[in-house]
C-alpha cells in the first residue's frame, strides 16, 4: 500500500512539474537596446558606444532590435535642421538630398552593420571640425558652411590585425542631436570612398575626449567659425555671475519631476548665453524650462591669455530638484 502511494505521488509530480516549469517563464524578461534608455556622451567614445549597440543588434540571430536602432539615427525635422545649421543655400540642397535618399541610406547602413557583425574589428571615430581630411573635400565644405556650432563626426571600421594606414570601411558622418548620434545621409556614397590611412582616427585616450565641464579641448586654435573651446590655445573658462535655478512649471511640479538637463551653448564675449542645444533631458517637460533658465544666465566671459574676451562653446547642466 505504501509503495502504491509512493508511485502515485511520483506520477503526479512528474505530470505537474512540466506544467509549473512552463508557466513560470523567464525570471527577468530581456530588454532590447531600442527599449532601454541609454545616454550617449557627445564625444568620439559616445559614438563608438552607439555604433557598438547597433552592431550588437545586427549580430543577434533574429535582428529584431536592428530596425528600431537604425531609425533612431534619423535627423529630427531634417529640413529645418539642415537650413538652420548650414544656411539657406547649402541647407536646402543637403536637406533635399537627405530626404530623397533616406530609405536607401538606412538600408545601406543596415547592410554594412550586418556584414561587420561577423568580423573582429573596431570602430574608429574622429571629430571632423578639428581637422578635416584633405582628401575628403566634403569635410572642409561642411565645416566652412556651419552657421552655428555643431560637432561633425566621422566613423569607420577596421578589422583587427590590419596595419595602420590600410583601408578601412567607411560608416558615415554623424551629428549629435537630442542625446543620440544621427547619420548624415546627405553625404553621397562617392564621398565616402576609403583612402589608406585616412580613417585611422585619434588614439583612444586622445585629448578629444569630452569632460564633464567643457567640450573637447583638442583644438589649439578654437573652432573655425570664431568660437573657441575653453582650455585650448590659452583660452580660459567662463564663470557664473548670475546663474539662477530653473523654475518649475505647474505640470512639472505636479509630476514631481527631478533630474539634470544637459545643454550645449555658446557663452558670448559679453557673458550672454546663446546657441542653446539640448544634449540630454530626463523629461520633455523639463527641457524648455532648462532652456529658459539658461537664457537668463550671465557669466564672466572666457578670456585669452592677453585678456581679450572671446565666445566659447560649453556644456552646461541645469538641475531640477524639489524641496523636501
Amino acid at each position: 500500500m505504501l509503495l502504491q502511494r509512493h508511485l502515485l505521488v511520483s506520477f503526479l509530480f512528474a505530470l505537474i512539474f512540466p506544467i509549473l516549469a512552463r508557466s513560470q517563464g523567464p525570471i527577468a524578461p530581456s530588454t532590447s537596446p531600442a527599449e532601454s534608455v541609454r545616454a550617449y556622451q557627445n564625444s568620439p567614445d559616445g559614438l563608438r558606444w552607439q555604433l557598438q549597440d547597433i552592431l550588437n543588434a545586427a549580430t543577434d540571430p533574429n535582428r529584431s532590435w536592428l530596425e528600431p536602432l537604425v531609425r533612431q539615427t534619423e535627423i529630427p525635422n531634417s529640413k529645418e535642421w539642415f537650413v538652420r545649421t548650414f544656411g539657406r543655400e547649402e541647407g536646402d540642397s543637403w536637406a533635399a538630398a537627405y530626404e530623397d535618399t533616406l530609405g536607401e541610406v538606412e538600408k545601406n547602413f543596415r547592410d554594412v552593420l550586418t556584414q561587420l557583425a561577423g568580423q573582429d574589428g573596431e570602430f574608429l571615430t574622429r571629430i571632423v571640425n578639428d581637422g578635416p581630411a584633405p582628401a575628403r573635400k566634403i569635410e572642409a565644405r561642411m565645416v566652412k558652411s556651419l552657421q552655428r556650432p555643431v560637432d561633425i563626426y566621422f566613423a569607420s571600421w577596421k578589422e583587427r590585425g590590419f596595419s595602420r594606414g590600410s583601408k578601412s570601411t567607411a560608416i558615415g558622418y554623424f551629428v549629435f542631436l537630442e542625446g543620440r548620434f544621427r547619420l548624415n545621409g546627405a553625404v553621397s556614397s562617392s564621398e565616402l570612398q576609403p583612402e589608406p590611412g585616412m580613417d585611422d582616427g585619434a588614439p583612444q585616450n586622445a585629448a578629444s575626449e569630452r569632460t564633464a565641464t567643457g567640450l573637447n579641448n583638442s583644438s589649439a586654435h578654437g573652432l573655425e567659425n570664431g568660437v573657441s573651446r575653453p582650455g585650448a590655445g590659452g583660452v580660459g573658462y567662463p564663470s557664473c555671475i548670475y546663474c539662477p535655478d530653473p523654475k518649475y512649471s505647474p505640470l512639472a511640479r505636479k509630476k514631481k519631476l527631478e533630474g539634470t538637463v544637459v545643454l550645449q551653448a555658446i557663452i558670448q564675449a559679453d557673458g550672454g548665453v546663446t546657441g542653446i542645444q539640448v544634449v540630454k533631458s530626463p523629461d520633455p517637460e523639463l527641457t524648455p524650462l532648462a532652456i529658459d533658465a539658461a537664457r537668463t544666465w550671465r557669466l564672466n566671459p572666457a578670456r585669452r591669455a592677453d585678456g581679450e574676451a572671446v565666445p566659447v562653446i560649453l556644456t552646461i547642466e541645469i538641475t531640477f530638484r524639489l524641496l523636501k
